[in-house]
This record gives structure tokens, C-alpha cells and sequence, in this order.
């Protein structure tokens, strides 16, 4: 069997890689490639040190392009600017095909400001965006093949039985995501501290997962010292265990404004935990959150309206139940043997 050659960010390279998304995606990705075809027929590049070691990216990036006639290319907003136009440039001397299952929300913007970028997404066979939006957006840059796959989780959804389904408060609200103020954390920390200000008695909670952005420890400690009476700073939760954590909170806040926002993995994992969200109207969140269904939406970066909605779901904690259990049968969607059908096909495609 030819190599399949995946070029993307694992983080296995760096001791501070970018958890998030991107990485969760390309290393999900790559468990179902040698779940399928063997890990022995499966080439990786990992490009998440590649500003330190750009002579041993380049080689093993040659030696990928050189054996493996199926190759598929996943690093983040910084290595595509290196990786694109390499296999793009290398493509019709070796005659391999390209695939790009995109992650995040940013390329559209990357292509618009870089001109060789918008040449060489031209010569990708097949691009995967994670939402519809996305893919009518790409429609401008590209016109070759391209199906959407959103993005998936590698761990096991939990049972009905395992979700919290108490209401009594103070209900417990949580983010998971990376701490910085573009994903909305200072407003979902202020929006908690407004509800609960509103009254005598402690109304809800929140627990902060997630790592704080490099340089902004200061700031959050700080923050979390302000609000210590009803917000807490948990560190970064990842493991088997992580959606058992998740699935005891009441619900997940979600008031991204990241430039760069795609199909968050937060949102699929909570979805998979039983939890519902209550999510800006950013970028593509409306795909993913269904309002009144999944969760809530209200407009980026409208402090009151997320107020209003973590109220509306203290009021009518019921609603929030029923919820819980529309979420679990959402996240069937959520699967990876059946979101990644699409590139599957590509594979076996001759």
C-alpha cells in the first residue's frame, strides 16, 4: 500500500504546543488513519516547531513528498504559510494529490492578504472546511473539490445516566477553552459576577478550564482574585476523564469573538458530555449551537445579552435538562468513523 503522508500540527515538537482545535484535529485525524490503513502506512511531519528546525522540516517534508502519493496537509495560521506553497510548488514533479481539511476560521483571510497563498490553494485536490459558511466563503479562492467535515472527537461520549441533572443552586456554569480575552473568558467572567451581584445569594458559579495565553497570567490571576467568590480557576482538563468532568456542570459558556474561530472542539465535546452552550454569534457558531435547542446565542461581545441568557437558563433550569439530552443525540454526529467519511473515500480513491 502507497504511504499516506500527513503534514500538520501534532505538537509533538515543542514543549509548549497550542492546545486547541488544530492540534486535537490532526492528531485525531491521524488515530483514524492507522486505525484504518495501519499506522506503518501512515508518514507524519510534525510542524509545530518548524521556526527552530526549518531545515529538518524541509527534509522531512521532501521525503514525504517524494514516497507518499496521498498527502494531507493540517498545520496552523503560521506553518500553512511554509507547508502550502512547498507541496503546491513540489506537486508536478512528484504528481501526488493534495488534501486540506481545514481547521478554524482564518484561512479565508490568510488567502486574501497573502497572493502566493491564493495561487497555491489552487493546486489542492481536496479541501475539507468544517462548516457551510466556510465553504460558500472558500468559494471565492477555489473551485475544485470541496465537502465539508466538521470536526470530531476521539473520546467516547458519555451515557445518558453519567449527565448532572440537578437544579438546584448555585448552578455550575464552566468554559473550556484557551484562557484569553479574544475567546470571551473576561466576559463570561463578568457576566457570572453580574447575575450573582443582582442578588442576596449566590445564583451560579464558573469554572475556568483551560491554559492561560502566555504573558496573561498576571491579568487572570488577577481577575480570578476579583471574582474569587464566585469564579474559580481550574487548569487545563484534557484525559478519559475530561467529559466526565464536563458532564456535572450545569452549562458551558462560549462567548468566543477569536477572529480565527471555526468549528470549536469545545463546543463538539460538550455536546458529548450531555452539556448545552451558551454561545456568541460568531463567526460559525450559528451552525453549531442551535438556539433553544443546544443552547443559547446571543450577538459577540454584548455583555448584557449574555447576562439575559445565563438568567434564562437559571430561570428555567427544566429547559436546561431537556437540553442535556438533545445535546448527547446531537453529538452522534460527532463520531470520527463517520465525520471523516469524506477524506476516506479520497484515500481509496485511485
Amino acid at each position: 500500500m502507497p504511504k499516506i503522508g500527513v503534514v500538520g500540527y501534532f505538537g509533538f515538537s515543542t514543549d509548549n504546543p497550542i492546545i486547541g482545535g488544530q492540534m486535537a484535529k490532526t492528531l485525531g485525524i491521524y488515530d483514524q488513519l492507522c486505525k484504518n490503513h495501519g499506522e506503518e502506512n501512515v508518514q507524519i511531519v510534525d510542524t509545530s516547531n518548524w521556526k527552530a528546525e526549518k531545515v529538518k522540516l524541509v527534509s522531512q517534508c521532501w521525503r514525504v513528498a517524494c514516497s507518499c502519493k496521498k498527502i494531507i496537509i493540517m498545520p496552523n495560521k503560521h506553518g500553512i504559510k511554509f507547508v502550502l506553497p512547498f507541496f503546491a510548488t513540489l506537486k508536478n514533479v512528484f504528481h501526488y494529490q493534495l488534501a486540506y481539511p481545514v481547521v478554524g476560521g482564518w484561512l479565508t483571510s490568510l488567502l486574501e492578504n497573502h497572493r502566493y497563498l491564493k495561487k497555491s490553494i489552487k493546486k489542492i485536490d481536496y479541501i475539507l472546511p468544517e462548516t457551510e459558511e466556510l465553504k460558500l466563503e472558500l468559494g471565492g479562492f477555489y473551485s475544485g473539490n470541496i465537502d465539508v467535515m466538521s470536526i470530531f472527537s476521539i473520546r467516547t461520549p458519555i451515557s445518558v445516566d453519567e449527565v448532572n441533572y440537578d437544579i438546584e443552586p448555585p448552578y455550575k456554569f464552566c468554559t473550556f477553552s484557551r484562557v484569553t480575552q479574544e475567546k470571551g473568558i473576561d466576559d463570561a467572567i463578568e457576566a457570572i459576577s453580574r447575575v450573582n451581584d443582582s442578588s442576596t445569594k449566590i445564583k451560579c458559579t464558573l469554572d475556568v478550564w483551560g491554559p492561560i495565553e502566555n504573558g496573561k497570567e498576571e491579568h487572570y490571576n488577577t481577575l480570578f482574585h476579583k471574582h474569587q467568590a464566585y469564579v474559580t480557576y481550574k487548569g487545563v482538563l484534557n484525559g478519559e476523564d475530561c467529559l466526565k468532568v464536563l458532564s456535572q456542570y450545569f452549562c458551558m459558556l462560549f462567548p468566543s469573538f477569536y477572529p480565527g474561530e471555526g468549528f470549536p472542539t469545545s463546543v463538539c465535546e460538550s455536546y458529548m458530555s450531555g452539556l448545552p452552550v451558551i454561545a456568541s454569534d460568531w463567526r460559525f457558531n450559528k451552525e453549531i449551537v442551535k438556539n433553544d435547542e443546544t443552547g443559547y446565542l446571543f450577538h459577540a461581545k454584548d455583555m448584557e445579552a449574555l447576562s439575559r441568557c445565563i438568567e434564562d437558563a437559571i430561570t428555567e433550569p427544566r429547559k436546561i435538562l431537556a437540553m442535556k439530552k438533545i445535546c448527547l443525540e446531537y453529538s452522534e454526529n460527532f463520531k470520527p468513523e463517520n465525520v471523516i467519511k469524506p477524506l476516506t473515500r479520497w484515500l481509496c480513491d485511485a
